[in-house]
């Protein structure tokens, strides 16, 4: 007789939905560093067991969104200049290195794929849209950029550093002009990509990453310095 995983699909649907939740409250700043989130309260909150909040941050945890601290719980990671470090030093490792590979193979469909994600990111700038939405598609820019290299535990990789990079990016100080910055930069590399120029796609990238890393580095540093 055949046998369904009907229940375990479920919860694991549930698991994400709380991971993405709570990560969206964390990347906000609602739920700032060392801020201590409470199994049965997001369990209330959201209409659901505590089984799915409790696998949700250790998922979490795995993300480098929260630890789980012994007699605590778990606490939203806080934000560092060491962890920033960390971050970026291995999306510049990565990103250029799967780009290369993904030109490689990228289709006309593929390219298609990229310019479409620029062009939405330009229009969402030019309406103003919200922040979250701004994070969403610039990350799907990145993502279209690399997934023609068919790396799916790469790529897995590099979405685990995206969700926590969005809380650093969220530091810079003067968005507008980090949002122009990142819409010239996004052409050249789409130009690049276009041309298949995979030597200087990943000069581009890693230029790119390097560049917003100094800047929230440089912030963090500050901010250590006077605590």
């Amino acid at each position: 007789m055949a046998t369904t995983n009907k229940p375990l699909l479920q919860r694991q649907t549930v698991t994400a939905m709380v991971a993405e939740y709570i990560a969206g409250r964390i990347i906000a700043g609602d739920y700032p560093g060392g801020h201590q989130i409470r199994q049965e309260a997001i369990a209330a909150e959201l209409g659901v067991s505590r089984i799915p909040v409790r696998e949700a941050l250790l998922q979490l945890e795995a993300d480098g969104l929260v630890v789980i601290r012994t007699h605590r719980g778990a606490v939203v990671a806080e934000l560092s200049s060491d962890d920033a470090i960390d971050l970026f030093d291995a999306r510049i490792q990565l990103e250029p290195f799967l780009a290369e590979k993904a030109i490689a193979r990228a289709s006309e469909d593929d390219i298609a794929t990229v310019e479409t994600s620029m062009r939405a990111y330009e229009v969402a700038i030019s309406r103003g849209e919200a922040p979250k939405e701004l994070s969403r598609l610039n990350w799907a820019f990145h993502t279209a950029l690399l997934e023609p290299a068919m790396r799916p535990r790469s790529m897995a990789v590099v979405r685990t550093l995206y969700s926590s990079a969005d809380r650093y990016l969220r530091l810079q100080i003067e968005p507008a002009k980090a949002q122009a910055k990142a819409l010239r930069e996004h052409r050249d590399l789409f130009d690049a990509y276009r041309r298949k120029d995979a030597a200087q796609t990943a000069r581009l990238l890693r230029k790119h990453i390097a560049d917003a890393a100094d800047e929230i580095v440089s912030q963090l540093r500050k901010t250590e310095a006077v605590a």
